[in-house]
């Protein structure tokens, strides 16, 4: 991205003027030195430190203003290999009640903060499922449960298995009010031109339809064909032709009353006629009414996987040891799949705001950027994180260089952004970087750095 805001020589006045304008300035401590600043780019606000005092600092200025909340918690699995802490309680029981209230002091703001149209997706295992669904629907209320998406995680899956090999986790979908949502939906994919769509369905009651003339294409011959029924008479989809019609060219040139199972009223075949966005065809053999949509979409299949452009861990930790130049997070989520769930909800919404306050790797500030890359758009996107990580094999609060926050998501980042991958340099994503941490804000620049040059400029 060529239009940077500051050259390189840059004075330090210029950009603590520019770090003093953003928001939340009360709130929290900038770290220029993670700063990644371009005019006009959407930003990305990573804010280092504990989520829940976070998200109850944002909170009053947000409340109704996100569009997307993706999450990826913790799944209480016990497992000590990770970066950060999965253990909830000293047992089973109060290991599953502290996980619940965890979450619950969570997805409470999260409910609060989420736009009238908003949808927050929740990334879980079989481990805390079902515990989660119920929360959610107390939460959020059962009416607005959207799906539980299933997401082929790998295509490996656990070799030494003699129950059952585990290639599945779940993407649980709430909407803030479902009736709202599904004024425009979610989108998955365009309908494409070459989707053919039949027009009989045979578990309707049969109906009189009539087409105006030159709306049907045919490769029937042309001339004119009397009344009668069309099709297999045995058949419950024939079609009963109650008038003479003509075929000229190509197309039905005159009026043609059929008498059938159609899957449209008469009502809806006006409508659909007057969009101008539908195409119908009768084919030689069976007389099936077939149609073609050119506007809207489809929506999201419930099963991620290859066939709708999602990966696997398999490759999200090669992209992630592209990027870093060592495998430094276990089990990362692929940026496709994140790409493809805030695409669903903000494929006509440019200016979304997206909120991910497990941000873990910064996967879903690289999937933002790249949305916005690949579609257009202005979208922006929060990411919470602490930096907590291992020393000496123990688990600390801040590890300093060495934590999730410093080592990974921030330097993740700012590759994405930059293009600059240890693997070597690729196109670079729009899109500014804000490091924020939670602590009393100075507005002394020199306190956060000690000659005011270690704020990362885009060229």
């Amino acid at each position: 991205m060529q239009n940077s805001l500051f050259s390189r020589d840059a004075t330090e006045e210029e950009v603590a003027a520019y770090l003093k304008e953003l928001p939340w300035q009360d709130k929290f401590d900038i770290d220029p030195a993670s700063c990644l600043v371009r005019e006009e780019d959407p930003r990305i606000d990573l804010i280092q430190g504990d989520n829940l005092e976070a998200l109850n600092r944002l909170k009053p200025s947000m409340l109704g203003k996100v569009d997307v909340i993706y999450i990826d918690p913790p799944y209480n699995t016990g497992a000590l290999h990770f970066a950060y802490d999965d253990k909830f309680g000293p047992n089973a029981d109060a290991s599953h009640a502290e996980w619940v209230a965890f979450m619950r002091a969570r997805l409470t703001i999260a409910r609060d903060v989420l736009a009238e149209n908003g949808v927050i997706f929740i990334a879980i295992d079989d481990n805390e499922q079902a515990r989660l669904r119920l929360l959610c629907d107390e939460l959020f209320g059962e009416e607005n449960f959207v799906c539980q998406f299933i997401w082929h995680k790998t295509r490996k899956g656990k070799a030494l298995s003699r129950v059952a090999r585990q290639v599945t986790e779940y993407v649980l979908c709430f909407a803030k009010s479902k009736k709202l949502l599904g004024k425009e939906g979610l989108f998955g994919s365009e309908p494409g031109a070459d989707v053919a769509n039949p027009f009989h369905h045979r578990p309707n009651k049969p109906r009189l339809i009539t087409f105006p003339p030159n709306t049907i294409r045919t490769s029937m011959d042309d001339g004119d064909y009397q009344p009668g029924i069309y099709g297999d008479p045995n058949d419950s989809l024939s079609a009963e032709v109650k008038k003479t019609f003509t075929i000229k060219d190509g197309w039905i040139s005159t009026e043609l009353e059929v008498f059938g199972r159609f899957r449209w009223t008469q009502r809806n075949l006006d409508a659909e006629l007057l969009g101008g966005d539908v195409e119908f065809h009768i084919r030689k053999g069976k007389f099936r009414i077939i149609f073609y949509k050119s506007n809207g979409h489809k929506a999201p299949s419930s099963l991620l996987d290859d066939r709708c452009g999602v990966g696997t861990y398999e490759e999200a930790s090669k992209e992630l040891e592209a990027m870093l130049g060592c495998q430094s997070f276990i089990y990362p989520k692929p940026t496709s799949l994140i790409k493809y769930l805030i695409k669903a909800v903000t494929i006509n919404r440019p200016y979304a705001l997206v909120l991910d306050f497990f941000a873990g790797s910064g996967v879903t500030g690289h999937a933002v950027a790249q949305l916005n890359s690949e579609i257009g758009g202005y979208r922006s996107c929060i990411l919470i994180t602490d930096n907590s990580g291992k020393i000496n094999g123990r688990f600390v609060e801040d590890a300093g260089d060495q934590g999730i926050c410093s080592a990974i998501t921030a330097v993740r980042l700012k590759k994405a952004l930059t293009g600059a991958w240890a693997s070597g340099q690729v196109d670079g994503l729009p899109g500014s970087l804000v490091h924020r941490k939670i602590a009393r804000y100075s507005s002394d620049l020199s306190e956060f750095s000690e000659d005011g040059q270690d704020l990362v400029l885009a060229a």
